[in-house]
């Protein structure tokens, strides 16, 4: 297969990458002048992809919430040993996480990245499953449920897109429920596994003190010795939604020192393709940061009043699928706190324009911050994009905001800022 090379002289790096036969894409970044190395494999399956067509029987399935995480937690058990163990033996950090939708496995390493990358690829490329370590499972993944159920901050984070998504995947905690888990078995566990965890479905990302070629070169015939199925197409399923159908306003009591408060917006708009989706993710980001970072204007007037903290945070998430924008802190005055964030996007078109200035500031600053990213592998690594953006990374970012315009961010603002979209939440 043929290697991709994007070259970025201004910053000394490349990122070289390479489709292996049996669909597995292979990125690097070689970074010499560090010791340390950062690896992750990365799996296109999280936790909105419970239902898909089974391709040996063609039938719909839906599988419990929760399952992709749980599948993450039990690849690291195998017969006889754990795989962190294996990488403790070459002093290693391994860990796994799951999105919404991705399953991510990781290790850094300072010496052995030939052996480490045998472990990653070996560890998940193999499953194993038996029912008695399914139902002890259980029990520790309950655990970790019932420690979020009691964090208000998490409550209020995934209330606020249930709010968003009552009738789509979002509305389920990437980890499931302490119900749903318990109907979760190791039939179904051996089924997303032959479903989504196929090379075509993977992307391995190796930054650090490597030679491409001889990354490229070692991870070829690891795979070369192993006997994968046939590929096959993944038919995710999702339930219609009609986009303005959610819940408007929340109100939970949960008796605290002092409320909290969010505002969402979900977006309604379809994003582009491409490198065309990053340019638009960037500049609603870039937006959001206009109107609502620390240094903004807005955010001073809000701040003096009152009606604004230090706890104050604002995210936007962009995925396929879906994406929001969600702005929450703690305030002694929550509906003010709503009524103030509303007001400010109502009136947002209108008030860039006079924002030249400050502008030019937020987009130094997300220069700045992503060329301070650089000297972090796993930053890198974490951003070297995915097939829905065509793999635009971080690099291509500082292009994207350098030649961005406040028209861009006008364009960004009509898309957001659909009042008719957003949903509010208060914990008090």
């Amino acid at each position: 297969m043929t290697v991709n090379k994007k070259q970025y002289p201004i910053y000394g790096d490349s990122v070289v990458s390479k489709q292996l036969a049996n669909g597995l894409r292979v990125m690097v970044v070689a970074k010499p002048e560090y010791y340390k190395t950062y690896a992750t494999l990365s799996v296109e399956y999280g936790s909105i992809d419970n239902q898909f067509i089974d391709p040996e029987t063609n039938q719909l399935v839906t599988l419990p919430a929760g399952i992709a995480h749980f599948l993450e937690h039990k690849m690291f058990d195998k017969n006889g040993y754990d795989a962190f163990d294996l990488f403790t033996k070459y002093g290693s950090n391994a860990n796994a996480y799951t999105s919404f939708t991705n399953t991510n496995y990781l290790f850094s390493t300072t010496n052995h990245v030939n052996e480490n990358l045998k472990i990653l690829l070996d560890f998940v490329q193999e499953p194993y499953f038996t029912p008695e370590k399914v139902e002890k499972e259980k029990g520790i993944i309950g655990q970790e449920i019932q420690m979020y159920d009691d964090d208000p901050d998490s409550r209020l984070y995934f209330q606020t897109i249930r709010n968003l998504y009552p009738h789509f995947p979002l509305n389920k905690d990437i980890a499931g429920s302490v119900d749903s888990i318990q109907k979760i078995t190791a039939a179904d566990l051996n089924l997303a596994y032959r479903v989504f965890y196929q090379p075509a479905n993977m992307v391995l990302k190796v930054v650090g003190n490597v030679n491409p070629d001889e990354v490229f070169s070692f991870v070829e015939e690891n795979q070369n010795q192993k006997q994968f199925a046939t590929p096959v197409k993944i038919e995710r399923r999702f339930p219609s939604q009609r986009p303005y159908d959610f819940e408007r306003d929340h109100h939970e009591t949960m008796n605290l020192a002092r409320p909290k408060a969010a505002v969402a917006i979900k977006g309604i708009q379809p994003l582009a393709s491409g490198v065309a989706e990053t340019k638009q993710e960037m500049a609603m980001l870039l937006l959001l940061a206009l109107l609502f970072s620390e240094n903004s204007q807005v955010y001073s007037e809000l701040y003096d009043s009152g009606v604004l903290d230090d706890s104050f945070t604002f995210e936007l998430d962009c995925e396929r699928e879906y994406y929001f924008a969600m702005l929450l802190g703690d305030t002694d005055e929550p509906q003010r706190f709503i009524d103030s964030l509303i007001s400010v996007m109502r009136t947002a078109v209108d008030k860039i324009d006079g924002l030249t200035a400050d502008f030019e500031l937020i987009k130094k600053e997300k220069i700045g911050q992503r060329v301070s990213m650089m000297n972090s592998l796993e930053a890198i690594a974490t951003r070297l994009g995915d097939k829905e953006n065509h793999f635009t990374n971080l690099y291509d970012e500082v292009a994207i905001i350098d030649q961005m315009q406040l028209s861009d961010l006008k364009a960004a603002a009509v898309q957001l800022f659909d009042l008719k979209a957003v949903t509010t939440n208060i914990f008090d």
